[in-house]
């Protein structure tokens, strides 16, 4: 289910006027076309801005099925929700899987999908896990695991003993969308407000200090009376911070322009962009976000459900359709964009090289889970009919 963010008035880290210093146009990756021509200039504040072109190029890519995992009825592969909550790669051959639906278990796979190892448990004392936000498997293969209640990272190294937490890894508010967890480092979007105004921060949080990098602002709205409840929340389909984190940097956009910015030691460095027009919203997108309305759990099994129509008619729209829908990192540098779709669409996600240059569109591609290397590449596979999902691991053949 969709989940509810604020409005998207932008309040950027280094609000300064673009001064062209240098303007270089290349091709993105073949010479001469100028279709897929990126545009790059420096801001005074020695931010890089990458221009990329419109038009898209579907990517000449094939995807090989290697491996499958998960969805067995029992034994270390029973797991059948996988997202990017639950799934970490290390880069290097090897996933992770945190199983909170059989005891709040960790299994490590290969490429091939065969089982390494089991480690955790649920629980409150050393290597065991309470309510986890976040996995990581970092390349020698030590894992993490942000634990909300404990407010700390339980830790795993490679071959299954446990390490030492670390802990004091709690915010000022609450956490609003995804958590992700890096080494030492916890990365979240947090929700604020005052009488007045709501706020969405993009934080880091390590053992030392807190670093807060970018946020959302928006007039605090109202309680809306429905039939059976009340909601204080934004009007549907409004932006809201998604990012991405590896060593790399870390990638922050706000969804509702297609603009990706890139930090680094907690400085913006990079802002990449693509000239998407927006689509106006319809009151028949409220119908594609919640074809059978609203579910608002009260505990235990009472529920609310709000059609999507008095949704849409009380709470209002935003005024366009966001233009992304999520971002992830490859191990050589280069960025996965996924464009936003309503369930059943199909998926399409941007890839851009190091550099910040368009390479090309994946059709009926998702955003990856993670990496194996280069060319291996692990997804979510869905099953809609029985409203599960498992891993899927892929080879890709690269043309062009």
């Amino acid at each position: 289910m969709p989940q509810w963010f604020p409005s998207s008035l932008r309040v950027p880290t280094a609000a300064l006027p673009l001064v062209l210093c240098a303007i270089v146009a290349a091709a993105a990756c073949s010479p001469g076309d100028a279709r897929r021509s990126t545009y790059t200039a420096t801001d005074s504040a020695g931010v890089q801005i990458v221009e990329n072109h419109a038009a898209d190029d579907s990517l000449p890519w094939q995807f090989e099925r290697m491996a499958q995992i998960g969805g067995a009825d029992s034994g270390v592969q029973a797991f059948d929700q996988v997202g990017w909550y639950n799934v970490s790669t290390d880069g290097r051959g090897r996933i992770v899987v945190f199983d909170r639906d059989n005891g709040n278990r960790v299994q490590v796979f290969d490429s091939l999908g065969r089982h390494l190892r089991t480690m955790g448990a649920r629980g409150g004392g050393p290597g065991e896990v309470q309510s986890a936000d976040a996995v990581y498997m970092d390349a020698v293969g030590t894992v993490s695991v942000y634990d909300r209640s404990k407010a700390a990272i339980v830790r795993w190294a490679a071959d299954g003993a446990v390490l030492p937490e670390l802990r004091g890894f709690e915010g000022r508010g609450r956490i609003w969308s995804k958590t992700l967890v890096r080494a030492d480092t916890v990365y979240t979007v947090m929700a604020r407000s005052d009488s007045l105004h709501g706020m969405q921060v993009m934080e880091r949080w390590t053992p030392n200090d807190t670093l807060g990098l970018d946020s959302l602002v928006h007039v605090r709205k109202p309680m809306v009376r429905f039939s059976c409840v009340g909601l204080a929340i934004p009007p549907l389909l409004e932006g809201a911070l998604h990012f991405a984190a590896s060593d790399s940097g870390l990638a922050l956009t706000s969804q509702s322009q297609y603009t990706v910015d890139v930090y680094r030691d907690g400085r913006r460095v990079r802002s990449l962009r693509r000239a998407i027009t927006p689509v106006p919203t319809t009151m028949d997108d409220a119908s594609k976000l919640y074809p059978d309305g609203m579910r608002v759990q009260f505990g235990g099994s009472k529920e609310c459900v709000v059609p999507a129509h008095e949704l849409a008619e009380k709470l209002g729209m935003a005024p366009t359709v966001p233009l992304v829908q999520g971002l992830a990192w490859s191990p050589d540098g280069s960025l996965w964009v996924e464009r936003y779709t309503f369930e059943g669409d199909t998926p399409r996600t941007d890839v851009f090289d190091a550099r910040g240059g368009y390479v090309g569109t994946a059709y009926g591609r998702s955003l990856p889970l993670g990496f194996l290397g280069p060319d291996v590449v692990v997804f979510a596979e869905p099953n809609a009919d029985e409203g599960t999902s498992r891993v899927g691991v892929y080879r890709i053949t690269r043309g062009r």
